[in-house]
């Protein structure tokens, strides 16, 4: 094709222009990238420091409510639920952990659990009713280790009635957000601790009290975690919705989310004055490039060669000079980003990256230069069709 011959001989013999056309491009992008780079960075590591914590996925609870069954299951169902199950008021959720022998008494929490327990590690689970999980700060001040043995206990009536029920540890952990003295049990176990200290009868442990089916069915509280942190804010208001008085972390990951609009239009309105001068530039040697070559094109025409074929001649300049800059910015841009990550973390002791920049918003950028660049391209490529065989002795 003599139009790509013609342009890459061009682009090869007097390359300053075109050097110069890729030196503007590179002027207007690699800020671009940086700049973007830079807002999505900050933003990601606020919102990975609040994907780092499974606390901050809670949906708290505040007050007292009757959770019945039928409750529970609308609740289970809302969008974005991620965990969600009944607990004790905060009274039966108390006990005493000890060895065996009674010996190393020590007050403790009792927390339900089940599969899908944002606070239990992965791979970590219960295994059967007298399993248990310890938090790790309660291991270390008991001296307990998976598969040692040890009991809760409560008492009623004015400590006239006890109750033991022994247990085996399984596993500790250590997932931030769990302090204290935390023992993670199978909901039954605190079913059988908030019926015995309620009077009831609980006749699987030997306890003898009122008849136990004469125990409403009903829960004054739930741990409830979102899916995900994207989920929290709307898990939140679905509660409200149902009407529960709820705490979370939706005021933050809204602020995040807002912070995160304006410096989004910031970078984008900065980008927009740099694309504008982009495109003054390039429109400016585009224009120059056509009247250098005016008689050439004549020439061509009177050659023999059509209109399109020497159109095509500025279509492929534009497509080596919007290659060409764009392959500089972006290795400069990448180096530049690696290289303030590592002064980040050498200097700050930081573990994410300050500097991010994902493939796609990558490929974006660089989607909506390209276009612009052959638009422009194109519309000189039109302008040159109007030149005729003609203009050559008219110029002379």
């Amino acid at each position: 094709m003599i139009a790509f011959d013609l342009a890459l001989k061009s682009f090869l013999r007097t390359p300053r222009p075109n050097i110069a056309a890729m030196v503007a491009l590179v002027s207007v992008l690699l800020p671009m990238l940086v700049l973007w780079s830079m807002k999505v960075g900050f933003i990601q590591s606020m919102m990975d420091e609040l994907r780092s914590s499974p606390a901050s996925l809670e949906i708290r609870v505040k007050g007292d409510y009757s959770i019945t069954p039928d409750v529970m299951s609308r609740i289970a169902s809302l969008e974005g639920v991620g965990f969600a199950m009944p607990r004790a008021r905060y009274l039966a959720s108390r006990a005493f952990a000890s060895e065996p022998t009674g010996r190393n008494r020590t007050p403790v929490s009792l927390m339900p659990t089940g599969v899908g327990d944002p606070l239990i590690p992965d791979g970590l689970a219960l295994q059967k009713e007298g399993d248990a999980i310890l938090s790790s700060g309660l291991a270390d001040k008991m001296g307990l280790k998976a598969g040692d043995a040890f009991q809760i206990a409560n008492s009623r009536r004015n400590q006239s009635e006890h109750m033991r029920i022994p247990l085996t540890v399984v596993g500790i952990t250590s997932i931030e957000g769990i302090s204290g003295n935390w023992v993670f049990v199978a909901p039954s176990i605190i079913a059988d601790v908030e019926a015995f200290l309620d009077g009831y009868a609980v006749p699987r442990r030997g306890e003898t009290g009122r008849d136990p089916l004469t125990r409403p069915n009903v829960h004054s509280g739930l741990r409830l975690y979102a899916r995900d942190i994207e989920a929290v804010v709307d898990l939140a208001a679905q509660m409200r919705g149902l009407g529960f008085s709820v705490e979370s972390n939706a005021q933050r990951i809204e602020a995040i989310r807002r912070l995160d609009r304006i410096l989004s239009w910031i970078v984008i309105a900065l980008a927009v004055i740099l694309l504008i001068g982009l495109v003054l530039s390039i429109w400016s040697f585009m224009v120059v490039q056509l009247e250098r070559l005016k008689s050439h094109i004549a020439l061509l025409g009177l050659m023999g060669q059509k209109q399109p074929g020497t159109g095509l001649y500025f279509i492929f300049i534009g497509l080596f000079n919007a290659l060409g800059g764009l392959l500089v910015a972006n290795a400069l841009a990448l180096a530049a980003m690696a290289l303030g990550n590592q002064q980040f973390r050498l200097f700050l002791d930081r573990r994410g990256d300050i500097f991010v920049l994902p493939m796609d918003h990558l490929a974006l950028l660089n989607g909506v230069v390209l276009c612009l660049q052959l638009l422009l391209a194109s519309f000189i490529a039109f302008q040159s069709s109007k030149i005729r065989p003609g203009d050559l002795f008219r110029d002379q």
